[in-house]
């Protein structure tokens, strides 16, 4: 009889256990299942990856220096040339600008005769009438050629008057010394307007001549840059990136025959995002393709109509021009801060919070429950952001959920050795 109680007993205890088993088994089936993780002290690791593509540095643009007609061309787009080395010649019209520097030259010197009579017969007239107006007889004695001529006919004309007027008023009348005074005026008046349009003549002429002066050293010029220029050379050691020199092909002066990229510095520029803030002139960057893997340094920053445009320098003599990278900017911040996961921070209407990981005693024994903790957040990157104000302490916070959370809801926390004892 004992025996049998006894087997009872044991049998009574052990569907005991196995229902608080199934029990607590089911309970925690039931519960949201999270992950914790215990913030960190650290720093941010910024990462954004971009393209862009390689284009020389230094190059070496050849413009035409007088239009014409391009002959012979020596090299094809894509080669490599050597300074000093002929690329094309030009086929200028040699001819027509030595006629028009002969033409020139003609022009002026029939120009300057034309000035020296005119300048001759400036003197005169003014000589004439600075002697007449003295009525100095010495001094228009002197006078010679068309100065003597001038000061004659004014000197007759002052002859004339004076003699009326010895004869006034008994042998010549009023009107007759009128007349003779008048006629002295006029050869005043007509020498002083002639040495008026004279003058007003020699300055356009000299105005002419200053302009044909200069049509002739612009003819020179020409004459010498179809000379200088009738072949055209490489001025550096490079590769001939572009060549829109074609034969037969016209082109004006100042146009773009050719293209040449010189040294071993390329530039790639490549777009960021607006709210990049941590690359900045000087910092090393990696560039890479199925060829390449190279350091750049970034040589310009500056805003643009979508992001920021940045500027690479990468020095390398296996780049070509036209070559794409994709390129990784990659810094960690020089700060340190008080660290968690991306995926923990919540946001809704109150701002930013994570949820706090607790333990408490329950009725299955002890049980892991989620307080909420409201917290600003500073700067992140791909993984953490760093908490600003909120966290005062390095006890776990909910990483990741298997189901909605809410504060105070009891969870099943599948790390908790990480952080609690047994």
């Amino acid at each position: 009889m004992k025996r049998n109680k006894l087997t009872a007993g044991v049998l009574i205890i052990a569907v005991l256990a196995l229902l608080l088993f199934f029990s607590k088994t089911f309970y925690a089936y039931t519960l949201p299942k999270v992950t914790g993780v215990r913030p960190s002290r650290g720093s941010l690791s910024k990462l954004e990856l971009s393209s862009g593509v390689a284009s020389w540095t230094e190059k070496e643009n050849l413009y035409a220096q007088a239009a014409g007609v391009v002959g012979r061309v020596y090299v094809k787009e894509g080669e490599t040339v050597t300074k000093g080395q002929i690329l094309f010649a030009m086929d200028f019209d040699l001819p027509q600008a030595e006629r028009k520097l002969a033409e020139t030259r003609n022009n002026i010197s029939k120009l300057e005769a034309d000035i020296q009579n005119t300048r001759a017969r400036l003197e005169s007239v003014r000589k004439a009438l600075a002697s007449g107006r003295a009525g100095d007889e010495e001094s228009a004695a002197a006078l010679s050629g068309q100065a003597g001529l001038i000061v004659l006919e004014i000197g007759k004309a002052r002859l004339a008057l004076e003699n009326i007027r010895l004869g006034f008023p008994w042998a010549s009348s009023q009107s007759d010394l009128t007349n003779a005074e008048n006629a002295l005026k006029s050869l005043f008046f007509k020498y002083e307007a002639e040495a008026e349009e004279l003058g007003a003549s020699l300055a356009a002429k000299n105005a002419d001549l200053q302009n044909l002066r200069l049509n002739e050293e612009t003819a020179r010029e020409l004459l010498r840059d179809y000379q200088e220029n009738a072949l055209i050379r490489s001025p550096v050691d490079g590769f001939l990136i572009s060549l829109p020199a074609e034969r037969k092909k016209y082109f004006p002066e100042n146009a773009l025959l050719a293209s040449i990229g010189a040294g071993k510095e390329f530039t790639v520029e490549c777009s960021v995002s607006l709210d990049n803030n941590f690359v900045n002139i000087g910092d090393s960057c990696e560039l890479s393709n199925t060829s390449h893997v190279l350091t750049g340094t970034v040589a310009r920053v500056k805003p643009a109509a979508q992001g920021k445009t940045v500027s690479i320098s990468i020095v390398s003599e296996e780049v070509s021009d036209g070559e794409t990278f994709e390129v990784a900017f990659e810094k960690k911040s020089a700060a340190a801060f008080t660290l968690v996961p991306n995926s923990a921070v919540n946001q809704d209407n109150d701002g930013y919070f994570v949820y706090q990981i607790k333990r408490r005693k329950g009725i299955m024994g002890d049980e892991y429950y989620l307080e909420r903790l409201n917290i600003f957040t500073g700067d992140s990157d791909r993984e953490k952001t760093a908490v600003i104000r909120g966290i005062t302490f390095f006890e776990p916070v909910v990483s990741s959920s298997n189901k909605v959370l809410a504060s105070g809801v009891t969870v099943s926390l599948q790390n908790a050795g990480d952080f609690f004892e047994n």
